[in-house]
């Protein structure tokens, strides 16, 4: 029985109540995630420096269930908080209000504080919960786009040595050939309303940590993290701009230099691509490891001729640098 929700900063939660939160977030996804990596990962990493953190407990003060709102600033003056980080501890999930009730808990508090979108990526298995009973919007999913370098681990099959030697060289000629096509027509990405607002700021706070590697080549800004995803090592492109502004151009740029500097056996982007590029593979959707799908809710109902569009995917420019995934 649920006998308080909570909702705090982050920098209002106690050293004990962090580790519940991480004891109980470990139970529920079989992980061995630190304190430290909650407390300084990406809760902290946005102009604001904190999240809002919903727990709910029971008459035993056991911490049953958890969910994080992160806010971000987004173009046009927009403040948003992503939702994440959710997890109801087995014992409990015959409760099926509980999660419910953590969301209530936090557009109230978040909606006081000024906030006026709130967007999430939920598992695809409790979509169907958030959209009848969290009432969120569902704009679409997230597009898969991919380079293969070592085709065989991609793909995940052993082919003949000979394969990979052809997929070599059409590799070095598709690369060739797309900067060529980058030069001679350098597509740009066209701007959208509802957009994470980036610059120095946000680069400072939403890449702070080391294990994104943020790359100043030939003009262009970038950023990078490898990961080790089922024995292949994939470097997820977060981002890449010249003169702020993504392009073919600078997506060239991060590839080949991610491709000469780095041990990887394939580049991922994972998001919306607002421009035209004849290099990343764009996944279809039998073939996606993982189903993404893009959810809103509007938190200011002040403004609701402002967010008439909201479910419309055209409207959108979301991807990694926007959530907590990799």
């Amino acid at each position: 029985m649920v006998t308080r929700i909570i909702v705090k900063r982050t920098d209002e939660i106690s050293d004990y109540l962090w580790k519940e939160i991480v004891d109980g977030f470990n139970e529920s996804f079989g992980l061995n995630s630190s304190v430290d990596g909650f407390k300084n990962g990406w809760y902290i990493a946005n102009p604001w420096g904190y999240a809002y953190h919903a727990m709910a407990f029971n008459e035993h003060d056991e911490l049953m269930a958890y969910n994080v709102f992160t806010p971000a600033q987004y173009e046009n003056g927009i403040k948003v908080v992503v939702s994440g980080s959710t997890f109801v501890r087995k014992r409990f999930r015959s409760n099926v209000m509980l999660f419910a009730d953590l969301i209530k808990a936090l557009r109230e508090r978040c909606a006081e504080d000024g906030f006026d979108l709130e967007v999430g990526v939920p598992n695809h298995n409790s979509l169907k919960y958030h959209i009848m009973i969290n009432k969120v919007i569902s704009v679409c999913d997230l597009s898969y786009y991919v380079l293969p370098i070592r085709l065989s681990r991609t793909i995940g099959k052993s082919f003949p040595r000979l394969f990979d030697m052809l997929w070599n060289v059409v590799l070095k000629v598709l690369i060739s050939l797309n900067q060529l096509l980058s030069r001679a027509a350098n597509s740009k990405e066209e701007s959208r309303k509802y957009s994470i607002a980036t610059g120095d700021t946000f680069n400072k706070t939403r890449f702070r940590n080391p294990e994104y590697q943020c790359v100043k080549y030939d003009n262009c800004t970038f950023v990078f993290r490898n990961y080790n995803e089922e024995d292949k090592r994939v470097a997820y492109l977060m981002d890449f701009r010249i003169d702020g502004i993504k392009s073919y151009k600078a997506l060239m740029i991060a590839t080949r230099y991610i491709i000469s500097n780095e041990d990887v056996d394939a580049i991922l982007y994972i998001g919306f691509m607002h421009f035209k590029q004849w290099l990343m593979i764009k996944l279809p959707k039998r073939l996606v490891p993982k189903r993404l799908p893009l959810t809103c809710y509007v938190l200011n109902h002040k403004e609701n001729e402002l967010f008439q569009d909201i479910a419309d995917p055209d409207n959108w420019n979301f991807s990694l640098m926007s959530f907590d995934v990799r």
